[in-house]
């Protein structure tokens, strides 16, 4: 076997790849006669800069756990997360995680070092830095083999692996190629603007802060290292020609007046950054897709980042797989690895489904501005912030936690079931008193509007995440 040839193969550095990389070496060391020989490729080893992936679910601190990595997370100094604090004009929901459990927040290029560090450490892994350019099939079977890639200043060279995993992020460029023309393709979503912050109070401490707009947003506001806070700007599709003057004249005004001044500061004095999120629902992988490898991490599954749930998918993922990959005994047989993926594709559904649903219709309801939208936000802060215990089992399901689509789904039918019921309950805006029996025919078809609008919000996505 040639020196350069490898048991699995790893594209890509970030969150995903370094940790299964990690958890393959060290969990297969002791089950195996021949420890496994391991290599991880990524393009740039130097410190990521991004402004987003900052933000960690207790179920993903629970992963790094399960993972025995957890240690990366004091390494780098990460804050505690105990929560959300969603506001909205005078309205507020403290929405706190299970006991027990908390997230964590960091400097999300430390977080990926930290990880790399780990990956490192681990017996019979090499990291290197180079980037891949295609993959080496073989040319009979069309089996994928191995990877093409150079390093810098050098000519491409050949990488061999029983087994190539692609986790080269959400602009992957092997995605057609493993899954053929039928796979979803990421579909943009829009925008975040980003900005850091300092000297600022969070009105609810150690509590990420959501706060719903009009016409705008939402936001979010949270606790990083070193005294600095993350400030993150929904920005609708087309995205304003100049974010500094969109988060001054639409933002900052509808915002507590207790943090106001440290933002505006920070928006006149540093810089505002914008980065495109996606939709990618997940493609089942093994049987029936190109053999020899497969997607992992945002390459494969994408959703909104407005509820930081992207880096608990992807380490839950890495959990179930590297407990499943345990028990293969040659990662040349692909009818062995199609069966892991397999598994592996049922068994992530319930966390996946839960949090990708969550995570793209709810934002979607926080962030609409139509009448409907508008209703269906004054029945989540009525019905939610009246009933403090369905706010937990609801933060359970966004903590990663418990993994339960059809109870997330309970939730968004309470939650419109009351926007309609306080249509015709509550008072309305300039209003003393709930609405006479004469205006009920229309509110009939403002009722009939928030569950077309609840349809086409969740119907799509529902469908994809089946």
């Amino acid at each position: 076997m040639p020196s350069d040839h490898y048991d699995v193969l790893i594209v890509g550095a970030g969150v995903a790849g370094p940790s299964l990389a990690h958890a393959l070496a060290t969990k297969t060391i002791k089950k195996r006669t021949t420890p496994l020989r391991i290599a991880l490729l990524e393009r740039s080893l130097s410190k990521p800069d991004r402004i987003v992936a900052e933000l960690l679910q207790p179920g993903g601190v629970e992963s790094l756990e399960k993972l025995g990595i957890e240690s990366c997370l004091d390494k780098i100094g990460s804050v505690p997360s105990l929560g959300f604090n969603v506001l909205r004009g005078d309205q507020a929901i403290c929405a706190p995680f299970p006991p027990g459990t908390q997230g964590r927040s960091f400097d999300h290029g430390a977080f990926v070092m930290a990880l790399r560090d780990c990956a490192r450490e681990a017996p019979n892994v090499d990291v290197i830095e180079a980037t891949v350019t295609g993959l080496i099939e073989d040319q009979r079977s069309q089996r994928v083999v191995g990877v093409s890639a150079s390093q810098a200043g050098g000519q491409a060279e050949s990488y061999h692996a029983d087994l190539v995993i692609l986790a080269d992020g959400s602009l992957s460029k092997f995605r057609t190629t493993l899954l053929g023309n039928s796979s979803f393709e990421a579909t943009p979503q829009g925008y975040f603007a980003g900005l850091i912050i300092k000297g600022l109070t969070l009105p609810k401490a150690r509590y990420a802060t959501t706060v719903v707009l009009e016409n705008a947003g939402p936001i979010i506001l949270f606790e990083l290292p070193n005294n600095e806070y993350r400030m993150m700007v929904e920005l609708k599709n087309p995205p304003p020609a100049d974010l500094k003057e969109h988060i001054l004249q639409n933002i900052i005004p509808q915002l507590p007046s207790s943090i106001r001044a440290p933002i505006l500061h920070a928006v006149e004095t540093t810089r505002i950054r914008r980065v495109p999120h996606y939709y990618l629902p997940p493609s089942k992988q093994g049987s029936g897709t190109k053999p020899g490898a497969f997607l992992l991490g945002d390459a494969v599954n994408m959703r909104h980042p407005l509820t930081a749930g992207g880096m608990t998918v992807a380490l839950h993922d890495v959990v179930l797989l590297s407990d499943l990959m345990m028990n293969i005994e040659n990662f040349g047989n692909w009818k062995e690895v199609s069966a892991v993926l397999g598994k592996w594709s049922n068994m992530r559904k319930p966390l996946a489904s839960t949090i990708n649903t969550m995570s793209m219709c709810w934002a979607g309801v926080f962030a609409g501005d139509s009448e409907a939208f508008t209703i269906l936000q004054d029945g989540a802060f009525n019905h939610f912030g009246q009933h403090p215990e369905y706010v937990s089992e609801l933060m359970s399901l966004a903590a990663g936690i418990t993994h339960d689509p059809g109870l997330l789904a309970q939730y968004s039918l309470n939650m419109t079931y009351h926007a309609i019921l306080s249509l015709f309950t509550q008072p309305q805006p300039g209003q003393k008193s709930p609405p006479p029996i004469y205006e009920y025919p229309m509110l009939l078809l403002k009722a009939l509007s928030v569950i077309w609008t609840v349809l086409m919000v969740f119907a799509p996505v529902m469908w994809a995440e089946k």
